[in-house]
C-alpha cells in the first residue's frame, strides 16, 4: 500500500517547523506569503493529503463514504447515486457526494479531498487513467469500490452492468429484424463502457456472419453534441445505414434531433436502439427501444460492496459483479 506523506516530511522538505505547516494548512497563526507559497509547493510535491478530522478519530470510523460521480446530470448516475445513498443511510454511513464532469484533474481534486475527510471507502465512477491515475487510486490505504467502469488490470472490487450483453443483445434484435447495415455510435475507448459496449455490438455480427464494416462506427464522448453530429455523419455518407446502435441516452437525444433536422423517418427510413432508458424514451415520437441498465441495483450492490471491504481488515480477492441489463423494445427498431 502506498504511505501517505507526514506532516514531519512536509516541514522538511519546506524548510520550517511542523508548526508552522499546521498553521498553514489550518490558518491558526500567521504566515507571511513566501513561506506559505513553500509549504503548498512541499504538500503538492508530496502529494500530502491533510487530516481534517481530528487526531484522536484516526483508529476510529469516520462512517463517511466517498463517492465520485462522472456526471451527476445523467438520469443513469440518478438513479445509481440513490440505490447508493439509501442502502448507506439504512447502514449507518453517510455519503460525501463529488460530481467530477468527466475531467480526471478534477477527480485527483476530490480524491485529495475525500481522503482529508478520512472516509472509510470510496465509491467511483472514474474519469478515465490519466498519467496512471487508476492505479495510484488502487493502492489506497481505504477501500475502493469502482462502479459502473472499471480499470484494466482490475485493481480492485468493481459493480457494472454487463455492457457486452447489453449491446449484443440489442444488436442481435436488429438482426433478427431484418437489419443488415447497423450502424454504432460508441462512447470513448478510453473508457470501460464505451469499448464494452463496442465489443459486444462487433460478436453480434460476428455471430449472425454479418461484415463489420469500420465507416459505419462512429466514436462518440456520452455527450448529446456528438450523437447528433456524428448522426448526421452517418446520414450523410454515400452508403445507406438502415439501423443504429447508440450508447448512452444523451447521444441517443442528440441522434434524434438529428434525425428530425434531416427529414428522416423512424423506424420506417432508420431504426433505433439506445443505451439507457431515460424517462423520455417512453414518450418520445416515436417510443424509443433501448438497452435498460438496473442503475438502482448497482448502487445497492456497490454500497453492500464497500461495506463489506471496511468490515473485513484482512486483503482478499476484487471482486467483480456485473449485472444483466433488459431490453425494452419500444416503436423505434421497428417491431
Amino acid at each position: 500500500m502506498k504511505r501517505n506523506a507526514t506532516l514531519k516530511e512536509v516541514a522538511q522538505l519546506a524548510n520550517v517547523s511542523t508548526a508552522t505547516v499546521s498553521n498553514v494548512i489550518n490558518e491558526t497563526k500567521y504566515v507571511s506569503d513566501s513561506v506559505k507559497k513553500n509549504v503548498y509547493s512541499a504538500m503538492n510535491a508530496l502529494n500530502y493529503v491533510p487530516n481534517t478530522v481530528a487526531k484522536s478519530l484516526r483508529v476510529q470510523e469516520s462512517n463517511l463514504i466517498g463517492l465520485m460521480i462522472s456526471d451527476i446530470s445523467n438520469p443513469f448516475f440518478s438513479h445509481v447515486v440513490r440505490g447508493i445513498e439509501d442502502n448507506l443511510t439504512e447502514l449507518g454511513y453517510n455519503v460525501l457526494l463529488c460530481n467530477t464532469d468527466s475531467d480526471v484533474e478534477k477527480e485527483k481534486k476530490y480524491l485529495k479531498v475525500l481522503l482529508g475527510k478520512r472516509v472509510d471507502g470510496l465509491i467511483v465512477s472514474s474519469s478515465g487513467n490519466a498519467d496512471g491515475y487508476l492505479e495510484e487510486l488502487g493502492n489506497l490505504d481505504v477501500p475502493v469500490v469502482f462502479l459502473n467502469r472499471y480499470p484494466d488490470p482490475l485493481l480492485s472490487d468493481i459493480v457494472a452492468t454487463n455492457n457486452i450483453k447489453g449491446a449484443y443483445t440489442a444488436t442481435e434484435h436488429l438482426i433478427q429484424h431484418g437489419y443488415k447495415r447497423i450502424g454504432m455510435i460508441t462512447g470513448p475507448q478510453s473508457i470501460s463502457t464505451g469499448r464494452d459496449r463496442l465489443i459486444g455490438y462487433k460478436q453480434a455480427l460476428d455471430k449472425h456472419h454479418l461484415p463489420i464494416d469500420e465507416r459505419l462506427i462512429k466514436e462518440g464522448d456520452f455527450k448529446a453534441e456528438s450523437g447528433n453530429r456524428l448522426t448526421k455523419e452517418l446520414i450523410k455518407q454515400d452508403f445507406k445505414t438502415d439501423a443504429l446502435l447508440i450508447s448512452n441516452n444523451f447521444m441517443t437525444l442528440g441522434a434524434y434531433h438529428a434525425i428530425k433536422e434531416s427529414g428522416i423517418r423512424v423506424p420506417e427510413d432508420l431504426a433505433i436502439i439506445g443505451y439507457d432508458d431515460p424517462d423520455w424514451a417512453a414518450v418520445s415520437n416515436p417510443s424509443l427501444t433501448a438497452v435498460k441498465q438496473p442503475a438502482y441495483d448497482q448502487g445497492v450492490q456497490a454500497a453492500n460492496l464497500i461495506c463489506e471491504r471496511i468490515k473485513r481488515k484482512d486483503p482478499f480477492k476484487p471482486r467483480e459483479i456485473y449485472l444483466d441489463p433488459s431490453l425494452i423494445v419500444r416503436e423505434s427498431c421497428g417491431c
